[in-house]
C-alpha cells in the first residue's frame, strides 16, 4: 500500500467533489497494480486489458462525478456501455478489469471490502460469423501478390501476403501474432512457436509450405529494413512498429480492395477453424491449433458451417442404403 495514499471509502454516501478526487486517487494507483500484474506473471496482454477497462472506467466516474466503488457506478457505466453500441463481451471484459483492480485494492488494504460482489457482466449472444470463402481469400491474397496500391512498397506487400496466409492457415490470434519473434519461427521445420497465448499456454503450430514460402520472401526483404535488428518479426513499412491497430488497419485495407464486406481480422480465425474440419482435420487436432482447451469454443467459432459439414458427411455415410 503506498503510505501516502489514504484508504478509499467504499461508502454510497461521498459527495461529488471527494468522487472526482476518488477516480484521480485511484488511477494514480495503477502503475503500483501493474507491477503487481507483471509480478503474478501475467502477460503483457492481459496486463493491457486490465488497465485500458479500469482507465476507462475512472474517467468516466471522473467525468460523471460518479463514486467509483459503488455498485450503482459500476451499473450505469455498463448499462450506458450496452445503451451506446458495445459489445456485451466488450462489457463484460471490462468491468471484469474494474473488479480485479477492486480486488488488488482490498489485498493490499486500500479498500474495506468489495463493493461489486455478485455483480454479472452481461449475458452475450454470440453472433454467427461466416467463414471467408475460398474465391474472398485468393482476392485478399491477390491484393498482395498483384497489388494496385504502394507497388513501389514490396516489403508491405510481402508482410501482408505472410500475415495472411498464416492467419488463414493456423487460425492463430491476432494478438498471439503480434507477438511472434524472429526466434520463435522454425520455417525449414515448418514451425512457428507461440510462447504465451491466451490464459498463458503456449503452443507449437505447423505451417505449409505455401505459408512457409511467403513468410521466407517477407524476412528476406526484412533484412534491409532500418529496423531490423529488431526481435519482433512484423515491421512497418515506414517505421519500426506494427501493432495491433496497424494489423486492423492493414487487413480492413486488403478486404476493401478485394471486395470483401463486413471485415474484420478475426474472421480469419473463423475461417481458418472452418477450413481444417471441410477438409477433414479433426476437432481434437483443430482445438490443439486454435489453443482451445474447450469444446464449446470450437463449437461457437465452427457452427457457421455445421450444418454444410454435417449434410457432406450424412451423404457419404450413405445411413438410409439398407
Amino acid at each position: 500500500m503506498n503510505p501516502h495514499t489514504p484508504p478509499i471509502s467504499s461508502e454510497l454516501t461521498v459527495t461529488a467533489p471527494i468522487s472526482s478526487g476518488q477516480a484521480a486517487a485511484l488511477t494514480a494507483l495503477i502503475p503500483e497494480w501493474q507491477l503487481a500484474l507483471r509480478a503474478e506473471n501475467k502477460s503483457p496482454g492481459t496486463i493491457a486489458v486490465y488497465s485500458d477497462g479500469t482507465e476507462r472506467y475512472l474517467r468516466w466516474c471522473k467525468t460523471t462525478n460518479a463514486v467509483p466503488m459503488a455498485r450503482t457506478s459500476l451499473h450505469t457505466w455498463m448499462a450506458e456501455l450496452l445503451d451506446t453500441g458495445s459489445a456485451p463481451g466488450t462489457v463484460r471484459t471490462r468491468q471484469l478489469a474494474v473488479r480485479r483492480f477492486a480486488a488488488w485494492l482490498i489485498a493490499t488494504s486500500q479498500l474495506p471490502g468489495d463493493p461489486f460482489v455478485g455483480i454479472k457482466g452481461p449475458a452475450q449472444r454470440y453472433p454467427v460469423v461466416m467463414p471467408l470463402s475460398d474465391d474472398e481469400l485468393r482476392a485478399l491474397i491477390a491484393t498482395c501478390t498483384t497489388p494496385t496500391h504502394r507497388r513501389g512498397e514490396p516489403l508491405h506487400h510481402r508482410r501482408d501476403e505472410a500475415i495472411i496466409r498464416l492467419m488463414m492457415e493456423t487460425g492463430i490470434r491476432a494478438g498471439e501474432l503480434i507477438a511472434l519473434h524472429t526466434g520463435d519461427l522454425d520455417l525449414p521445420a515448418g514451425r512457428i512457436t507461440i510462447r504465451l497465448g491466451k490464459g498463458g499456454r503456449g503452443r507449437v503450430i505447423p505451417v505449409g509450405p505455401a505459408t512457409a514460402r511467403a513468410l521466407e520472401a517477407y524476412l528476406e526483404l526484412r533484412r534491409d529494413h532500418p529496423g531490423a535488428e529488431e526481435s519482433a518479426v512484423w515491421l512497418g513499412a515506414r517505421g519500426t512498429s506494427f501493432r495491433y491497430d496497424g494489423l486492423g488497419r492493414a487487413l480492413r485495407r486488403r478486404a476493401k480492395l478485394a471486395g470483401i464486406d463486413g471485415f474484420h481480422p478475426h474472421r480469419l480465425r473463423h475461417t481458418a477453424a472452418h477450413r481444417w474440419l471441410a477438409k477433414g482435420g479433426s476437432e481434437s487436432g483443430l482445438m490443439a491449433m486454435a489453443g482451445w482447451t474447450r469444446t464449446d469454443m470450437l463449437v461457437r467459432y465452427t457452427r457457421a458451417t455445421a450444418g454444410e459439414r454435417a449434410a457432406a458427411e450424412a451423404r457419404r455415410l450413405d445411413l438410409g442404403n439398407l
